[in-house]
């Protein structure tokens, strides 16, 4: 019980910019998704974790988005190897 209120303290006291924290902390949750013990936990969840993990400054900004980059950038890349794939498959001769 204790730990609620003091999420919430934190919540209330936060002296930044909210509208930087939810962004951020959405971002957060969106990576922290990707991770096993988080893929079956309710969304409500993972928001709450991301939230404290950006209030508590367990996660700075720049991570986030080092972090956000990074996904981006290996989805850029199995997106094209999927592609070159497809084109390699249409290529060949079909095999009846």
């Amino acid at each position: 019980m204790s730990t609620e209120k003091e999420f919430d303290a934190k919540l209330m006291d936060y002296g930044g910019d909210r509208y930087n924290m939810v962004v951020l902390a959405t971002m957060w949750a969106k990576e922290l998704r990707k991770k096993d013990e988080y893929k079956n936990q309710p969304a409500a969840v993972v928001i709450k974790v991301a939230l404290d993990d950006i209030l508590s400054n367990k996660i700075t900004k720049e991570q986030v988005l080092a972090a956000c980059k990074d996904s981006y950038e290996r989805d850029v890349k199995a997106a094209e190897e999927a592609k070159k794939e497809a084109e390699r498959k249409a290529k060949e001769p079909l095999k009846l």
